[in-house]
């Protein structure tokens, strides 16, 4: 499947995973809770996508492939996800 993708497509992937494991680095070292840091700063990343997409213009519907818009939802569904996980954990 991977390979019917666009170049651009298997780079928002790619970002997306980088991301996430960069988050999940980073949040190792939060003071406020592992779930908490990885949460803020998945969000984080989520916001600077919205912000590179308004930037580079990109449409929010495309039909050829994924772009900033799609990481910025990915990101921010996964960020939701892990805030609710660690509502639930308490």
């Amino acid at each position: 499947m991977l390979s019917r993708l666009n170049a651009g497509s298997r780079l928002a992937i790619r970002r997306f995973c980088t991301k996430l494991a960069i988050s999940a680095v980073i949040g190792t070292y939060g003071k406020a809770g592992y779930l908490t840091a990885v949460s803020f700063w998945i969000g984080l990343y989520s916001a600077c996508c919205v912000a590179f997409a308004l930037i580079l213009k990109e449409r929010f519907f495309q039909r050829d492939g994924f772009n900033h818009w799609d990481e910025a939802l990915w990101l921010g569904f996964v960020a939701l996800g892990l805030h609710i996980a660690r509502n639930f954990a308490h």
